[in-house]
């Protein structure tokens, strides 16, 4: 480097013009030679991904008849972080085979460094974070590569690289974690708002592992407007704890609450109570300094404390229809009737908040919403 800087110096315009050899060292010091970190402007969307119909197919289309086109692979760089930018539309953020199509776009071969020096200098920087960019994208995504995969980076980047290094992280690392959601859902995401209903509400019952997901239809209920379906979710001890609640207190429907299942989030609704004021002793288990001996003493028998009862009240029920309107919830009331008699002499309030058809963001990426509008506060029984 420093025979290259001093060949330049010696050049005969470098010494008559001055702000060209102030230019040059200016650029080594600002490693704008070595390193230019300034992204390219790929905010507008290329002529390729203006499609209307986007799926898999034209996605690894696109790529082959821009491999066929470029065959210099002159604007690989910007072609490849557009397409990482538009891969949730094509819904190919997910699939192993659209980020193997990405990487086919380097050549093999040419960014493979061939001594030490290059591999000091961070070889063919620019390409080596567009690699990265690839599988962080996987990363996020809960893709994970493999051995096609690693033997494509060998083939471009070489194996003393910082590609080679995350993709051996991902290796080791995303296994460990590829199972561990206590909630699986399956891959791909199901978009059926029916199916993420089901997932949403085990999701939320399983603290209670007693806790069962009924489904019922709004057109079973007589005088029920709405024609659509409704999960819900109730255990043992709710029902016990509703059989003993006083008919002269009155019951609450709240919501719309939110709950994101994958990609998506859905509306539920839940019937709850005031809460239950009574006397809870904790105790130490392993405390023997007073132990008793209750052969000789009287048994009070009561219902155990739940983790249902909670501060602001107590949760019988809770529920996720197909249009989340007060009529569907009127409906969820009269098929919970069926196995709670005593819901028929409780007077129920339906306090509801309304809801917009604003789509949620994360991250900015855009997320779909699963539901409708709901009434606005009302009351009924």
């Amino acid at each position: 480097m420093r025979k290259i800087v001093i060949s330049l110096n010696k050049l005969p315009v470098i010494k008559k013009h001055a702000s060209i050899q102030l230019t040059i060292v200016n650029k080594f010091h600002n490693n704008d030679i070595l390193h230019t970190k300034n992204e390219p402007n790929v905010d507008v969307t290329p002529h390729h991904f203006n499609v209307q119909v986007k799926v898999k197919e034209t996605f690894l289309e696109i790529i082959r008849i821009y491999k066929r086109n470029d065959s210099n692979r002159k604007a690989q760089l910007e072609f490849i972080q557009t397409a990482l930018k538009y891969m949730n539309e094509f819904g190919v953020h997910q699939d192993i085979e659209a980020y193997k199509a990405l990487l086919d776009i380097f050549p093999r071969g040419r960014y493979v460094p061939e001594n030490r020096f290059q591999v000091m200098v961070y070889h063919y920087p620019k390409h080596q974070d567009t690699a990265l960019r690839i599988l962080n994208k996987m990363e996020e995504n809960f893709v994970i590569p493999d051995y096609d995969v690693q033997k494509m980076i060998l083939e471009i980047f070489g194996k003393n690289n910082l590609v080679m290094k995350k993709c051996f992280s991902m290796f080791y690392w995303q296994p460990k974690f590829s199972q561990l959601n206590p909630w699986p859902i399956p891959r791909p995401t199901p978009t059926d708002a029916k199916v993420l209903a089901e997932y949403g509400l085990k999701k939320i019952s399983s603290a209670d592992l007693q806790a069962n997901v009924t489904l019922y239809r709004t057109k079973d209920v007589p005088d029920a407007i709405d024609d659509t379906w409704i999960f819900s979710s109730m255990s043992k001890s709710q029902q016990e704890l509703l059989a003993v609640q006083p008919t002269d207190k009155s019951l609450r429907v709240e919501g719309p609450f939110s709950i994101w299942v994958a990609d998506y989030y859905l509306n539920y609704f839940v019937l709850k109570g005031d809460p239950i004021k009574r006397e809870v002793i904790y105790g130490e288990y392993d405390d023997v300094s007073n132990m008793k001996i209750p052969f000789w003493e009287r048994h009070n028998f009561k219902i155990p404390v739940t983790i249902h009862e909670q501060d602001d009240g107590v949760y019988y029920a809770i529920c996720a229809s197909g249009t989340s309107s007060k009529d569907s919830l009127l409906s969820w009331i009269r098929c919970l009737q069926k196995t709670n008699p005593i819901l028929e002499k409780i007077p129920i309030v339906f306090k509801l908040r309304s809801l917009t058809n604003e789509q949620l963001c994360i991250e900015n990426d855009a997320r779909k919403q699963i539901s409708r509008d709901a009434d606005a506060d009302t009351t009924g029984k």
